[in-house]
């Protein structure tokens, strides 16, 4: 009997860390919302990205709680915009996204350990200092997701998710409002509050007629 191949079959989009943290009014509702993106390989190139709607429900946002991108790679921030952050519904349907400005990165800087308390990216850039911060860690579990278990739908994704019961997103050192809340992927509960490393997404073959 034939081994299986180690090979999963696709195209890779790309690959690296995604942590994220989106906080949560006491209505249920999204008030302040971020991704982080360190790229180690994609169609075009290294790079890091952060995605800010600091104020989710406004097409700019104010300058304490604004939305934004600040990158190192211009055209992985475009890339990663409309390949995948458009295809996920919490935030292509924020005000925000069409006319969400990309603009340059002038550090970025990872702090803390995941096996401890306390995990933090910085950004800063075009006047903004933002500080994500996790705490609370949880153990890891190692996914394996197929296209229906993720929010892109069209996705094989391969990560090692370690959530976060607390979080915070800082700009210029204030306090964005907000609390962790809730969410399930793929069949169970965890937090709106994460770290995803090793993550990488692949587009399955089209399967023949």
């Amino acid at each position: 009997m034939p081994l299986p191949t180690p090979i999963t079959h696709g195209t890779v989009d790309w690959t690296g860390e995604n942590p994220g943290i989106l906080l949560k009014d006491a209505g249920g509702d999204f008030s302040a919302m971020a991704l982080f993106f360190r790229v180690a390989w994609s169609p075009v190139g290294q790079g890091q990205v952060l995605l800010l709607y600091g104020t989710p429900g406004e097409e700019k946002g104010p300058l304490e709680a604004p939305n934004v991108m600040l990158t190192d790679n211009h055209d992985l921030a475009g890339f990663l915009k409309e390949q995948f952050i458009g295809r996920l519904a919490a935030f292509r349907n924020a005000p925000a996204f069409d006319a969400l400005p990309i603009r340059p990165a002038q550090a970025v800087r990872s702090r803390g350990d995941p096996m401890s308390h306390r995990y933090t990216e910085t950004v800063s850039g075009e006047g903004l200092v933002v500080e994500l911060v996790w705490e609370g860690l949880e153990p890891p579990k190692a996914l394996e997701l197929t296209p229906d278990q993720v929010g892109t739908g069209m996705h094989t994704m391969f990560t090692l998710l370690v959530p976060a019961r607390e979080a915070q997103i800082i700009v210029n050192g204030h306090a964005l409002p907000g609390e962790v809340g809730t969410r399930v992927q793929a069949g169970f509960e965890t937090t709106t509050a994460f770290l995803y490393f090793s993550e990488t997404w692949v587009i399955p073959p089209v399967e023949p007629l």
